[in-house]
């Protein structure tokens, strides 16, 4: 189609989707490469835009967009934006049945889905290979792709196999994007996404010229970022960053006690006080939020002037993108870091113990299998609860080693561990209206509850899984919530709907058949590449905190821009600035001395009260010098005079 024609269509669909009336610098770009069906990589800033670059060409075209994404609360954030836009989008992720799959997957063939997003565990099980062969799949996405490079900071084995999943679906472009990707994790993406010989590379600059980043030494970390806080103004929308979850919830509780208005942020919280916390901050009711670095994927609060993290991440690629949630809105900002005297020592310390001894894997992989009562051969794909302190406690390992050695299992590709996430309870009536009618008129004592549940949702309980409230739908037909969900499990067992309760709970799941664990193929080569990897990616962190030099430069070096100016906002270039402006050239200072102490005879501290503290040296050295000369001489009350 003409150029003109094809940016008014994709104009019009952002317009009509989003309200916006233009687009990010490179999103079209990015949009036209893929509505011309080549494979795209887009490597854009955090708040950069990204998932409108595949959304729009999405939407622009007939078709289903399939989004491969490795984060579930990410996954369901964006399928409920989606859906509240009026786009029809399903997901695919650990913990949801059998059946909630099946019919998922049916309404993606038969239905007006426009977007699937699925974790990349479940790309090619049996289940979804037929599946994913009769859906007129248009456009393949790849979220945080940088995930598929053994050289990036997360990487997990199974997006390895997007490559045959791409063989399932000849001529459909693919589209990679990520906010963090150095050169070679780059060159890596292209490779093992297997894009053709004409795809193209996007890339805007990780430069984000609004954000002031600075590195703060301190022994007190909580009044130093009760200080901060203050300075950038306790009115202002914040978020501080905590390494876990105790400490969290320690500093939210200090600087509650100061009177700021914060609160904690934790998966370790009851999915109901999770999402009223975030609530409240979304809505400027609480003005900072104290989170583990799983809070902010996904968010888009635009309005955050600062970032502050008390403990810096085990990565650039982390703390780029998590200090990046500030100023999305192009206004002045602040991303912190505070630097207490032995944190180097104790980041090399957690990156050592991040690759435990193979037969402590090799023992918490076995625990694991007893814990979920999994024979070997058995458990590919099953999700089951999952809580680490019970887990190491019943086991007698140490808490850290089961944790570490669970990571190491993770990238292996072994297992997989998923974060609290909030699963409401959802129903699907999987029999007809005439069956229906038929139970209910045999079975009065059910009749009102199942023309509350049509009443609340309508023919879509047919369609697919909808979620229900079990609290609402309780005080609706005046019932204890007990007494319903009995009676939601026995139309589940009779056959009448498929009811999947209300879940909440970690969970972790073999992403592989269940191996006996003295035979588990771990590679030790590439677990010594990768803690070689982990150690050499502390130390960029290390030298950053250090700094000595512009911390947006040293930033944007470490992605590859090498010729980048100052930034001129970060904390070194404003100490420099403040230096240059206070310093005067020598001639004048000494003019200035001679003039002050023949005018009023002072002594040398007197005179250096007048004085920036940078300046104390060289006001030092001149009275010195003046005095030798005979120019200044001392009386005898210690006083200079000329």
């Amino acid at each position: 189609m003409p150029e003109q024609a094809a940016t008014d269509d994709i104009l019009h669909v952002l317009r009509q989707t989003w309200g916006h009336t233009r687009f990010r610098p490179l999103q079209e770009d990015i949009i036209r490469s893929v509505l011309a069906g080549q494979d795209t990589l887009a490597l854009l800033p955090t708040g950069g835009g990204k998932s409108i670059c595949f959304q729009v060409p999405a939407l622009a075209r007939p078709g289903l967009c399939l989004v491969v994404s490795p984060l579930i609360a990410l996954m369901k954030d964006q399928v409920e934006n989606l859906r509240q836009r009026g786009v029809k989008a399903e997901a695919v992720y650990a913990g949801m049945s059998h059946q909630e799959i099946d019919q998922t997957l049916d309404n993606c063939v038969y239905g007006p889905v426009k977007f699937l997003y699925v974790s990349p565990e479940r790309l090619l099980t049996d289940l979804f290979r037929v599946r994913v062969a009769k859906m007129k799949v248009s456009l393949l996405a790849i979220d945080e792709a940088h995930c598929v490079s053994q050289w990036g900071y997360d990487f997990r084995p199974p997006y390895l196999r997007i490559a045959e999943l791409r063989e399932l679906l000849p001529g459909v472009p693919c589209i990679a994007l990520t906010a963090t990707a150095t050169e070679q994790v780059r060159e890596d993406i292209v490779e093992k996404l297997v894009f053709g010989a004409s795809h193209r590379v996007f890339q805007q600059s990780f430069a984000r010229p609004n954000l002031s980043y600075s590195v703060l030494e301190t022994e007190d970390k909580f009044r130093r970022m009760l200080e901060v806080v203050r300075g950038v103004g306790a009115d202002k929308t914040s978020i501080v960053y905590a390494r876990t979850r105790r400490q969290t919830e320690d500093a939210a509780a200090y600087l509650q006690q100061q009177r700021l208005s914060a609160a904690a942020y934790h998966a370790g919280l009851p999915a109901d006080q999770r999402t009223k916390v975030q609530q409240d901050w979304m809505q400027n009711k609480t003005r900072c939020i104290v989170a583990t670095n799983a809070f902010g994927m996904g968010i888009d609060k635009p309005d955050v002037r600062l970032v502050l993290h008390l403990e810096a991440p085990d990565n650039l690629e982390a703390y780029y993108q998590e200090a990046g949630r500030a100023g999305r809105d192009e206004k002045y900002a602040f991303a912190v870091l505070l630097r207490g005297p032995a944190d180097a020592d104790e980041l090399r310390r957690r990156t050592r113990l991040s690759y435990p001894p193979l037969d402590t894997v090799r023992r918490v992989y076995q625990a694991l299998a007893n814990f979920s009562r999994t024979a070997v051969g058995g458990g590919e794909l099953v999700a089951f609860d999952f809580d680490l302190q019970q887990f190491a406690e019943t086991y007698r390992i140490k808490a850290l080693d089961a944790h570490n050695s669970l990571r190491t299992l993770a990238r292996e590709g072994f297992v997989q561990l998923n974060e609290a996430v909030n699963n409401p309870a959802r129903v699907h009536i999987p029999i007809d209206h005439t069956d229906l009618y038929r139970f209910q008129v045999a079975n009065v004592q059910h009749d009102q509850l199942i023309k509350s549940l049509l009443r609340l949702h309508g023919g879509e309980l047919f369609a697919g899984f909808q979620r229900i409230s079990e609290n609402s739908l309780a005080q609706y037909l005046r019932l204890s919530v007990v007494e319903l969900r009995k009676m939601l499990l026995f139309l589940h067992r009779s056959g009448i709907i498929q009811f999947q309760p209300r879940h909440e709970s970690p969970q972790a799941l073999f992403t592989t058949p269940r191996h006996d664990a003295d035979k588990l193929p771990l590679d030790q080569k590439r677990l010594t590449r990768q803690r070689d990897l982990a150690t050499h990616k502390t130390d960029s962190v290390i030298r950053y905190a250090a700094g000595g030099r512009c911390r947006q430069q040293l930033l944007l070096e470490y992605f590859g821009e090498l010729e980048a100016p100052a930034c001129g906002v970060c904390d070194f270039c404003l100490a420099r600035k403040k230096a240059r402006q206070e310093s005067v050239p020598m001639p004048e200072l000494r003019a200035q001395l001679l003039e002050l102490v023949k005018a009023t005879p002072q002594t040398p501290r007197e005179v250096l009260a007048r004085y920036a503290p940078g300046q104390a040296s060289a006001v030092t050295a001149l009275l010195r010098d003046l005095v030798e000369l005979g120019e200044l001489r001392y009386a005898t009350d210690g006083r200079l005079s000329g």
